[in-house]
């Protein structure tokens, strides 16, 4: 019996190091991009904020038009926060994982 190729591994990636990827793309095509960063605190890490939890993590803007995007990596998944932001956003919300990146690039690069 012929063995059965493996699969590739792919490397590991933090959502960290994936949404730095995904700035420095969009800003290469000319996007305005704003993230938040969480800062430290007594209770540990936090990003501030009022008002609904879940806000996209990358909001980017060019020529008119304004995305609003969730980054996530491996087995994680959106929360019902997150989902309903993304809903609320319309035609240009994208939930976007690693291997989601030509979507990404055609997003970024006016293709779609």
């Amino acid at each position: 019996m012929a063995k059965r190729a493996a699969k590739p591994k792919l490397p590991k990636i933090t959502e960290g190091e994936f949404t730095t990827q995904v700035i420095q793309l969009a800003l290469a095509y000319g996007w305005q991009v704003k993230h938040d960063l969480p800062s430290r605190t007594k209770k540990g890490w936090r990003t501030a904020y009022q008002g609904c939890g879940g806000f996209p993590d990358i909001i980017a803007a060019r020529n008119g038009r304004v995305i609003g995007a969730e980054l996530k990596v491996g087995s994680n998944k959106p929360t019902e926060e997150q989902l309903l932001w993304l809903h609320h956003w319309g035609s240009d919300a994208y939930l976007w994982y690693p291997s989601d990146w030509k979507q990404i690039e055609d997003v970024f690069s006016g293709r779609l």
